[in-house]
């Protein structure tokens, strides 16, 4: 983890490094010291925040939640969304001019006054760092902000017995600095009030250290249903190492399905819950790996996958319906099928079928990156209800 870590951590000073550089070469032209000042005073800032949020020990945890919430959410939003696009973009940009003055020299700037363009020309340079605290501002103002969502699940022999089910979708909890335990009782006390048959957590319970834990373990006791709650894998639970979560998990007896299942008696029918592990690839060539979690299959039986990817969608038609997360409704999107969201994932939020199978994608309620623009944090209240047998 600390390999990894300062790995990550030297990438982000470098890549804020570029940037301030770049920057400098660009503005030669026109090179006044407070520009100059402030865009290195801001790529440090930047990489020293970075680096805080990785190596703060635990026991800083809640001192950055309550008084650097807003200063790590725009280093965030900086280091993980604008360098990444901005270095490329200033290289290409030089690149350009470069080609550009082998033929044709610029009108130098005029040196009196402030101009039009001299001002264009130095507005430029503060567009991304306004941008970064606009977003930072949103992503602090929305940060305790929950939405139920609610969906009818249509399941194919529904029998009697288990029309209007209710369960209950909470999912990317990544409790951290960015979901702390005021987030937390928000979630859970939204999550009891649906007063759902069935509660579900589809990984991602911590962000990336197991001293997160036990505020995760407080909340997730205090959830109520009636026939419990059960949890599986998500990719985050496996940072501070392997099987470190379920282990946990197990020691406290939270019940993580980890490929395994368990059958739930409901009203004399059985509805099967099944739960895979974090699975990043590699699945397509194992279509078994979903019909192995479940017995032979009875008339009104009811099989549901948690499953933390929704790739598992592809190979999962012998389940009834997934749950899963991961993709937090895209993060960033400006309408239902424009953003992050269909750019980096299949499926990414909502209800999909195929077949007789239907998933529902979270858009989860923590983060770990804490700005959400079009894809607000959730919990799923699901209600089965039967549909014609296809035949």
């Amino acid at each position: 983890m600390s390999f990894w870590a300062a790995l990550i951590i030297l990438f982000a000073i470098g890549l804020n490094a570029g940037y301030a550089g770049l920057l400098f070469w660009l503005l030669k032209d026109y090179r006044p010291r407070f520009i100059v000042v402030a865009v290195w005073l801001w790529a440090f800032l930047m990489s020293a925040l970075f680096a805080l949020q990785f190596f703060a020990p635990p026991t800083w945890t809640s001192f950055l939640r309550h008084w650097f919430y807003f200063p790590l959410a725009v280093q965030m939003v900086w280091n993980i969304l604008f360098t990444l696009t901005l270095v490329p973009g200033l290289i290409l940009t030089l690149l350009i001019v470069r080609r550009l003055r082998r033929t044709e020299r610029p009108v130098p700037l005029e040196n009196e006054g402030l101009s039009r363009r001299k001002f264009l020309y130095l507005l430029s340079y503060g567009a991304a760092p306004s941008a970064a605290l606009g977003m930072g501002v949103h992503g602090t103002l929305t940060n305790h902000e929950l939405r139920v969502r609610q969906l009818s699940i249509p399941i194919a022999g529904l029998p009697p017995e288990l029309e209007g089910f209710t369960i209950a979708h909470v999912s990317d909890l990544h409790v951290g600095v960015f979901c702390g335990p005021t987030r937390l009782d928000i979630i859970r006390e939204a999550a009891n009030d649906l007063k759902v048959d069935l509660m579900t957590i589809t990984g991602d319970i911590i962000n990336h250290a197991m001293a997160e834990f036990p505020i995760a373990l407080k909340m997730i006791q205090g959830l109520e249903s009636r026939y419990g709650t059960y949890l599986c894998e998500g990719n985050h639970d496996l940072i501070p190492g392997f099987g470190m979560v379920r282990a946990a998990c197990a020691e406290n007896n939270l019940s993580m399905l980890y490929n395994s299942r368990v059958i739930i008696p409901v009203n004399g029918r059985r509805l099967l819950l099944g739960g895979l592990p974090w699975m990043r690839g590699g699945f397509e060539n194992m279509p078994q790996v979903v019909g192995n979690l479940y017995p032979e299959r009875q008339e009104g039986d009811v099989r549901v996958l948690m499953a933390h990817h929704p790739h598992l969608f592809d190979i999962a038609e012998s389940a009834d319906l997934i749950l899963s997360g991961h993709t937090h409704g895209g993060q960033i999107m400006l309408d239902e099928t424009t953003g992050l969201g269909p750019l980096f994932f299949k499926y990414w939020s909502g209800l999909y079928q195929r077949g007789k199978t239907s998933m529902v994608v979270s858009n989860g309620c923590g983060d770990w990156f804490p700005c959400r623009i079009g894809a607000p944090a959730e919990i799923g209240l699901l209600r089965l209800t039967a549909v014609p047998v296809l035949r």
